[in-house]
């Protein structure tokens, strides 16, 4: 950096106010699939697809017009800018301990993840783009990629990085329903600064319990392909999953392969809550597993991009010990179970089919998506890369006879997804609408008879006001629809829990479809050291009611709501993580139900969460489409 000019750190166009404030697996016959081979053979493909991105973003460009990339700079800073916080004695020696233990992103990992090089034309399109690219690594706390002219004519590039902390050694707790250890941890998400994330953990909630230990990484032989791999125990069994992917390059990427395996042991809860039984859940032992290998392209320019894809993929749902294996849980203890009685398990027998089918999937999609860099939206004062604009896509995928266990029903269906985003920025707030629907066409051979079956479907609306005559102030709205038909599979939804109404326990009020309605204020302090932490506070308003419906003990239930308060936590300051500790007192509630206080070490609501809905995602069994090629965000 000494020969540049000084030159101020940019965070380029920001968008906003200045100031915002999871025993035995069953066993399955042998396929003659060997899978080294295919992952071979997917990373040769993945290579070939890395050919110079860069180029093809250029094509026909015979000039530059804004010049030639004759340098670029790797500023990459490590956790604490010493140099710019107002800190002295211990608070300086802190910092500075915390720099020297901390290993920084390695300068070629960042230059390997550019969309440039030198000799290119400058394109301040690709510029932000590659800063987009950085900037989705969770290790990476902000990433600004800007040029800086030269009397030549020539351009110096600047790439300007800061460090979150790495390596994480993770005790949590949670007080929602008595003192609990929900995980334990110790990962290093950027291991020697080459972006790879392994570590080992425990993690407990409610009925799934893993423990195990996962490994990912980034660059495979030297192309973009990403390899991600993890395994272990749970409450159930055991699990392991595989993912081996060449994603969309950002915006520009013409190509994207992905191969992934999944299997677990798992347990579906299902919530007695107001049935009058001595019990609180009914567990369904299942094993799920998941293999699929697709291939997609993109046509178009950024802003204007059509996706189509194609794949093959298995899914299979077994849960052969029903009945013998249904067990129930007495007070949410899912330490201590015991053998369900046999009308209880009846109960739940319509959602406990075997299936294992195999499917040939196409897919496409019509993306019209710029992005906008936002201060302060989920974040306490930590900036994220927002979507805007629409996005719709559409899989369907037909039912074949092949490769399906032996001793499962196959179904011969259709299977059919649908799913809608869009993004507004109306001024200083912005809007945003993501919905989906999936189901099933059985054509014969179904539990129930032909027709659809397994409709599950979800809308959510977000919105963020800010203004400036309230600065630090910004106001979030949430209405969110969900619920399921025709099931044959696992499903139930509950109305409380921290992403439903606050104020209740997560059992409460089953029913098979659902409406939560949600307002809060996210208020920004900059008190009392705002170089070394954000602090904020929120209060919120939720409010829902559930159908019956289908779902095993669903009951229709009135309007039931919560107010609440709470302590929003950014460390270190600029992060995009937060951590909340939160009060809530239940409306309309009964009696016993009493205040919940909860802590949790992320944002459960908003766009950093990415409209994530836990009830809905453990019963999608479609896990196909355009939306799994972007990449992984850590």
């Amino acid at each position: 950096m000494s020969n540049l000019p000084p030159t101020p750190r940019l965070f380029g166009p920001i968008h906003g106010l200045a100031s915002p404030g999871e025993g035995a697996i069953p066993t399955f016959p042998d396929i003659s699939v060997d899978p080294l081979q295919v992952v071979g053979r997917i990373v040769l493909v993945g290579s070939l697809c890395a050919f110079p991105i860069r180029a093809a973003a250029q094509e026909g460009q015979e000039a530059c017009p804004a010049g030639v990339i004759s340098h670029i700079f790797i500023d990459n800073h490590s956790i604490f800018d010493v140099d710019q916080l107002d800190a002295a004695g211990l608070l300086e020696s802190v910092y500075e301990l915390a720099n020297t233990l901390h290993v920084k992103t390695r300068a070629s990992f960042l230059r390997r993840e550019l969309l440039f090089d030198v000799g290119d034309c400058l394109d301040p399109f690709l510029l932000e783009e590659s800063g987009r690219i950085l900037r989705r690594y969770g290790f990476i706390a902000r990433a600004d990629v800007f040029a800086v002219e030269q009397p030549d004519g020539s351009q110096h590039v600047v790439v300007d990085t800061q460090d979150e902390w790495t390596t994480r050694v993770d005790v949590g707790v949670s007080f929602e329903e008595g003192l609990e250890v929900e995980r334990a941890s110790v990962t290093e998400e950027n291991l020697a600064g080459y972006g790879i994330l392994g570590g080992i953990f425990y993690r407990q909630r409610r009925e799934r319990r893993d423990l195990g230990a996962t490994l990912e990484l980034p660059w495979l032989f030297g192309s973009r392909t990403d390899v991600a791999v993890s395994g272990g125990r749970t409450r159930a069994g055991r699990f392991v999953q595989e993912t081996v992917a060449y994603p969309f390059v950002g915006e520009v990427g013409r190509f994207a392969v992905r191969q992934t395996f999944r299997q677990r042991d798992e347990l579906f809860p299902y919530s007695v809550d107001g049935s009058g039984e001595s019990y609180s859940h009914i567990l369904l032992p299942f094993l799920d597993e998941h293999v699929e290998l697709s291939f997609a392209a993109r046509l178009g320019q950024p802003g204007n991009l059509t996706l189509f894809g194609a794949g093959v993929s298995r899914e299979t749902l077994d849960v052969g010990g029903f009945p013998e294996s249904v067990e129930i849980a007495r007070d949410n203890d899912f330490s201590n179970t015991e053998p369900a009685p046999p009308e209880a398990a009846q109960v739940i027998a319509s959602q406990s089919r075997s299936s294992s089918t195999t499917r040939l999937n196409l897919f496409i999609s019509q993306r019209n998506l710029h992005f906008d860099r936002v201060r302060g939206l989920d974040a306490l004062d930590g900036v994220q890369d927002i979507q805007l604009g629409t996005d719709v896509g559409v899989t369907l995928g037909r039912s074949v006879d092949v490769l399906s266990a032996t001793g499962l029903d196959a179904h011969d269906d259709l299977v059919a997804r649908l799913r809608f985003f869009a993004g507004h920025d109306p001024g200083t707030s912005y809007i945003f609408l993501k919905a989906g629907l999936e189901g099933r066409k059985v054509f014969s051979g179904g539990f129930d008879g032909e027709g659809w079956r397994d409709v599950i479907g979800e809308l959510d609306l977000y919105g963020y006001l800010r203004s400036r005559k309230t600065p630090g102030h910004t106001f979030f709205a949430r209405v969110s629809a969900s619920g399921g038909w025709s099931l044959n599979t696992p499903f139930q939804l509950t109305l409380g829990g921290r992403e439903a109404v606050r104020g209740l326990p997560e059992e409460a009020y089953p029913g098979s479809q659902r409406l939560l309605l949600t307002l809060e204020d996210r208020i920004f302090v900059r008190w009392p050291a705002p170089d070394l932490l954000n602090l904020g506070f929120t209060i919120f308003a939720d409010v829902g009611r559930t159908w019956a419906g289908e779902a095993p003990f669903g009951r229709d239930v009135r309007w039931k709501g919560a107010l609440g308060a709470g302590l929003r936590i950014g460390l270190p300051a600029g992060t995009r993580g937060v951590a909340r500790l939160d009060l809530a007192m239940p409306l309309g509630a009964r009696p016993e139900q009493g205040p919940v206080f909860r802590i949790t070490l992320l944002e459960p609501l908003g766009l950093m969460r990415g409209f994530a809905d836990t009830q809905m995602t453990r019963s999608r069994r479609v896990t196909v489409g355009p939306d799994y090629f972007t990449g992984p965000a850590r």
